[in-house]
């Protein structure tokens, strides 16, 4: 029954990639020729970003079974939510595939309205968040890739579970539903102390355990436990990469990358933790980081600005226009938040990298831990969607309490993937008076107990 299941998807997937390039306008034939041409380039002529692009491009095209220089080879297909883990994915030798990063894609290919239409006009709600409603109106279009199994987190994004239910309803596929308890960090320093942390890491790693017979049980699958060691020693090594490379461009006098462009790295939304390529991904990065800083240059005098949340996705001028008159210096999705995993148990290292999400706990709590890494008097902008439940709504509450740590903060109503409500000239009237604010602010900022 398994092997009908898979090769059953693996044809359907064929039909959902000729609609996918015709969604966007273009014929299988056109596409090949493009795609080898740009993944003929030697891996280790590219630049950070560029190997970034380059795997994921690979995977999303693995996920089909459409990868030009590997015709013939497949991968069963995970699909999975934005903050699900991937380490046991990549041990037991699926292709993960993240719904909102699908929806990203499209937006920035000009293409995420007629998914988001399609969406509403099939009863979802106008408020529901854009990453989930695009991704629905894909699978009414039937565009993306039939799922061989379905995984999902419970932390953060509340939408996300609803919609893998959607999903399995729909294409017949089995889901499993990771519970993530929230507030490990307030367990962690409040009243229960270290003993209920480790509580909540065990509850999550015995989930992670019956994740895996899961997969295997709808799959056919086989986890080997060295390839999950293996996995979690390449999430570390990235780690450090990704660490250094944060300090040494956070704390330079002057930008030694692009803000606007690192943060597409999205570090703790990546679906690529547990790949031997990040590693050397957030190697090259920091090689360049330090190459930058080798340049004799003036110290910047500009406002500093830490980005929060995601970016515009779509077509826009925002990061640019700030980038004129700001230095953005940091990006707290790029912020390495955890310490050395254990690979030597690495279901319970996965569980604290899982649980320890600074943003899933309480706002004064994730506020203290933010502020302990950000420098006072640095600025902070947060691009949140009004549709983000999670983040949008605590704005105004998040701004106030930044500003007793002396970090300023503009909040930006707007949208990651929906351009139809975008206004660009009321939102420069708001980050001129910020960028002025910081201008005149005193640059060694107040912290306050």
């Amino acid at each position: 029954m398994k092997t009908v299941m898979l090769e059953e998807n693996k044809r359907l997937r064929k039909e959902q990639w000729r609609r996918f390039l015709a969604f966007q306008g273009l014929s299988v034939e056109a596409y090949d020729s493009y795609a080898k041409k740009a993944l003929s380039r030697p891996w280790e002529e590219l630049k950070a970003s560029q190997k970034r692009g380059r795997l994921l491009s690979e995977q999303f095209l693995h996920c089909y079974g459409s990868h030009p220089y590997h015709e013939g080879k497949s991968y069963p297909v995970a699909w999975r939510s934005l903050f699900m883990p991937t380490e046991i994915i990549y041990a037991m030798g699926l292709m993960p595939f993240t719904l909102e990063m699908f929806a990203a894609q499209v937006s920035m290919m000009g293409r995420a309205v007629k998914c988001l239409e399609e969406a509403e006009e099939n009863g979802f709600a106008p408020d529901l968040c854009s990453f989930v409603k695009a991704a629905a109106g894909a699978m009414l279009l039937d565009i993306l890739p039939s799922p061989d199994v379905i995984l999902t987190s419970t932390h953060l994004c509340d939408p996300s579970a609803k919609l893998a239910e959607f999903a399995s309803a729909k294409y017949n596929r089995p889901e499993f539903v990771l519970d993530v308890p929230y507030g490990a960090w307030s367990r962690q320093e409040g009243e229960g102390g270290a003993s209920d942390l480790e509580e909540a890491i065990d509850y999550v790693a015995e989930q992670l355990v019956g994740m895996a017979a899961f997969i295997s049980e709808v799959t056919g699958a086989k986890l080997e436990l060295e390839k999950l060691i293996e996995a979690v020693r390449n999430s570390n090594e990235a780690g450090r990469w990704l660490a250094r490379g944060n300090e040494l461009a956070y704390y330079s006098d002057r930008p030694l990358l692009r803000g606007s462009k690192d943060m597409d790295h999205a570090a703790n939304l990546m679906q690529t933790w547990g790949a031997r390529e990040l590693v050397d991904i957030f190697r090259s990065r920091y090689q360049e980081i330090e190459a930058a800083a080798a340049v004799e240059c003036e110290p910047s005098t500009r406002p500093r600005i830490v980005w929060a949340h995601l970016r515009p996705y779509y077509r826009n001028s925002l990061l640019d226009y700030i980038e004129e008159r700001a230095d953005i210096v940091g990006s707290i999705v790029n912020y390495c938040y955890w310490d050395e995993l254990d690979a030597g148990d690495p279901f319970r290292a996965v569980a604290r990298r899982t649980v320890l999400n600074p943003a899933y706990t309480p706002l004064e709590q994730r506020v203290e831990l933010y502020a302990r890494v950000i420098r006072p008097g640095d600025g902070i902008i947060a691009f949140y969607p009004k549709s983000c439940r999670h983040f949008h709504c605590a704005g105004r509450m998040e701004t106030e309490k930044f500003r007793t740590y002396g970090l300023p903060m503009l909040v930006i109503d707007g949208d990651c993937v929906d351009d139809r409500g975008d206004d660009f000239m009321v939102v420069k009237t708001r980050i001129d008076r910020f960028l002025k604010e910081l201008c005149t602010a005193s640059p060694e900022g107040v912290r306050k107990s």
